[in-house]
């Protein structure tokens, strides 16, 4: 393991709590009820993509199937407090016959704003993307939407409020969507549309593993990944759901570049939305508001000219520096988290994001060493390289020998892939994240595997838990868009077995620990021959409307901060914003002054210095950090704590967000 000594601070020691009164083993019993928390939430996306299958009490009886496309934002209510409408875009931006190509519904949801468009406190939307590629939006802002609209809506930070003009309060709209081909919208991507076929297919696919090291193993891993790409590219026979345009493949339609031309046509149609808006609020009011003229101007469709307000995560961040370079002149305000090396993702290299994620395995055992054993049940007395030593002896022993367990009377066995899947996906969000691994590893040490046996079970529903009218599988959205974005010349090194192995070779360079779980990521690009009819492949930077902001932890297991760096540079008058914490995004450790400077930004378009430090609000293991000195800050500090803890909620064995 690399021992690199992480960048993260903590003010204060461990605050008591009831937690910390808790003994090791009875850590054990949380664990293993927070990994069965994880079964619903998990299922929701992995086996039922499409949000109309949510329970009746969640939909509240909307289905998307019910509103009609529009080439207008024509909103319908939807899930209780939300704004849902269906885009009508063309498939091919590019063809030159008008009407000729077919169409693609977006899906979007709106939070929408406290305040109506004719009030002056009204700042516009905001688009949000969670990363992926092929990330749910609906989901995003169904399940994070509440803390997020706390977060951005302001008023301005002062010592003293009764200077401060009503107007200077701005609030929003929270927009996002499902992008081409991933789940609510349609036509839908998929490569195994029948359920029972895709869930036997990843139930093959943990019985094997990804211990590459084992020749049969690394063999057997390297044709599934060729095969399940070749399927995902196959619009003929059972995978006709791909066939559009006469018989093109949906892949040619689904790239970045066109997702950029679809968020285009969003702000464009809020702009007219929000015309037609205002006019009719001025139309009923029965008091003629005296600044009609202010208004309308205030609220015009600026045709042609609409800019974009934007805040993506992960690869929402390559999505956002796409846009920033294609539209420069179009950025009023964007925040970009968890930072793609554009350049690395557009060549389909994949061989900048392992760079500090055993950094935090080591900054793990650093935590539960100063936690103490009743807050981290993996503690040792003797230091932080006793327990990465532990940690290491329980890798190798799973690895020769499987373990046996148990979880509601079914039989398993826990395996060395299992292990490092469920210590990637908590290193995602080490928050929430150390003390469950800490526990999972307590148990291994004793040969015990309840916890893992439980989360193993709930990436493999039964048959009697799919969806009965499931009419399509989205999942293979993901393995569309990042190899038909990709350089097609670029695969050489996975185009066989001796290439991927030199691939795999240079991945164990950054992570000996990790590294096989990576390689996964792009192997079905091997198999997907489908190229995108538009793609973008750089150059990435200009000089946009506004500067943007990119944040980033001290340390992230998938996008590590010098590709936030890197960003700086392509885009002059950007700042980095770093939050000396652990995770994948800075969103999952938060800092509330690091917060606090994201919605000024967004309230007042100041720009805050370039290369800022934050500490983080909380740490791992209950580390304090930050002091909340008001009432404001303190619902700042619970809006991102909230929101650290849907992003991992909706970790799910790290199979679908890079």
């Amino acid at each position: 393991m690399t021992e690199k000594e992480p960048s993260v601070v903590y003010k204060n020691k461990p605050r008591p709590s009831l937690y910390a009164q808790r003994k090791p083993a009875v850590l054990i019993i949380i664990a293993f009820v927070t990994v069965i928390s994880l079964q619903w939430l998990w299922q929701l996306q992995q086996h039922t993509e499409v949000l109309t299958d949510l329970p009746h009490d969640v939909k509240k009886g909307f289905r998307w199937e019910d509103i009609t496309p529009s080439t207008s934002l024509e909103y319908h209510a939807c899930f209780t407090d939300f704004q849902c409408a269906r885009l009508e875009v063309p498939l091919d931006w590019n063809e030159t016959v008008a009407g000729e190509s077919d169409k693609v519904a977006i899906a979007i949801i709106k939070r929408p704003a406290k305040v109506e468009v004719t009030d002056p406190r009204y700042a516009g939307v905001i688009l949000l993307n969670p990363g992926g590629p092929g990330g749910s939006g609906v989901s995003l802002l169904l399940t994070s939407g509440s803390y997020l609209q706390v977060l951005l809506d302001s008023a301005p930070q002062s010592s003293d409020h009764q200077d401060i003009e009503a107007e200077d309060e701005k609030y929003f709209d929270l927009l996002s969507w499902d992008p081409r081909g991933v789940n609510n919208t349609t036509p839908g991507h998929g490569c195994i549309p029948d359920p029972v076929a895709q869930r036997n297919w990843q139930s093959q696919n943990m019985a094997i593993g990804f211990s590459l090291e084992d020749e049969d193993v690394f063999r057997n891993v390297y044709s599934r990944g060729r095969l399940l790409g070749q399927t995902c590219a196959n619009a003929d026979g059972a995978n006709a759901i791909n066939r559009v345009n006469g018989g093109e493949h949906l892949g040619q339609y689904m790239s970045t570049a066109n997702v950029v031309r679809d968020m285009v046509e969003i702000i464009e149609r809020h702009g007219e939305w929000r015309e037609n808006k205002a006019k009719a609020l001025i139309s009923r009011s029965c008091n003629r508001p005296k600044d009609v003229g202010a208004i309308l101007e205030r609220t015009a469709w600026q045709k042609g000219e609409e800019q974009l307000q934007y805040w993506g995560f992960s690869y929402g961040t390559l999505l956002g520096q796409t846009f920033a370079s294609m539209q420069p002149h179009r950025v009023r305000r964007m925040v970009l988290d968890g930072v793609v090396d554009g350049a690395d993702y557009a060549a389909n290299g994949w061989l900048k994001n392992l760079l500090d994620i055993d950094s935090i395995t080591t900054a793990f055992a650093a935590a539960c060493f100063r936690a103490g054993p009743i807050l981290c049940a993996a503690h040792d007395v003797r230091g932080p390289p006793a327990i990465l030593s532990t940690l290491s002896a329980v890798l190798s022993d799973v690895r020769t020998n499987p373990l046996p367990a148990f979880h509601a009377n079914i039989p398993t066995t826990i395996t060395h892939s299992d292990v490092i899947l469920f210590l990637f996906s908590l290193w995602y969000t080490p928050l929430y994240g150390f003390p469950l691994a800490a526990s999972a590893i307590h148990q291994l040490t004793t040969r015990n595997g309840t916890a893992l046996a439980a989360l193993k079970a709930s990436f493999t529903p039964g048959i009697c838990d799919l969806p009965a009218a499931r009419e399509r599988d989205t999942s293979g959205a993901q393995i569309a868009i990042l190899c038909s974005d990709g350089d097609g010349h670029a695969r050489g090194d996975i185009s066989s077995q001796a290439a991927f192995h030199t691939y795999v070779t240079a991945l164990r360079a950054q992570s000996p620990m990790f590294h096989e779980r990576w390689a996964q990521v792009r192997l079905p690009c091997a198999g997907f021959d489908v190229r995108a009819k538009w793609r973008f492949d750089g150059p990435y930077g200009a000089r946009t409307a506004h500067p943007i902001v990119f944040t980033s932890q001290s340390l992230d297991p998938v996008t590590p901060l010098p590709n936030a760096v890197q960003g700086t540079r392509l885009f002059p008058g950007s700042v980095l914003l770093e939050t000396r914490g652990l995770g994948h995004c800075a969103v999952s450790m938060p800092s509330v002054e690091g917060l606090l400077a994201v919605r000024e930004y967004f309230r007042s378009g100041v720009v805050p210095l370039n290369g800022t430090r934050y500490e983080v609000f909380e740490g791992p293991f209950g580390e304090r950090g930050e002091v909340v000195r008001t009432e404001a800050e303190r619902r700042v500090a619970d809006a991102g704590v909230g929101l650290a803890r849907t992003f991992f909620e909706e970790v799910r064995g790290g199979l679908w967000r890079f």
